[in-house]
């Protein structure tokens, strides 16, 4: 992802977003479930949750229907870019 995407992603950050994808790493545990959240958000929960969670099919959706939803990569590229500022008003 270049700059000029990543920065049109940050300004969307208060979007309504929701994420799949997520799987539990425990035996007999179920996959945890999110509710829609702004999109900053979401980047934020899933960027902090590496290591806690499988999110090696993550996607976050947000935005029209055509817009490709966020893999773990592009998660990781942009909490790298802008971290806690996904939060900011």
């Amino acid at each position: 992802m270049d700059r000029p995407a990543m920065a049109s992603v940050f300004r969307m950050r208060h979007v309504p977003a929701s994420i799949s994808g997520v799987r539990s790493l425990g035996r007999g545990q179920a996959d945890p479930i999110f509710h829609s959240r702004p999109l900053g958000e979401a980047i934020r929960l899933i960027a902090q949750a590496e290591g806690q969670y499988d999110l090696s099919a993550v996607a976050v959706f947000y935005g029209d229907r055509q817009t490709p939803p966020l893999g773990n990569r592009e998660i990781r590229q942009l909490w790298s870019e802008y971290g806690e500022r996904w939060m900011e008003a």
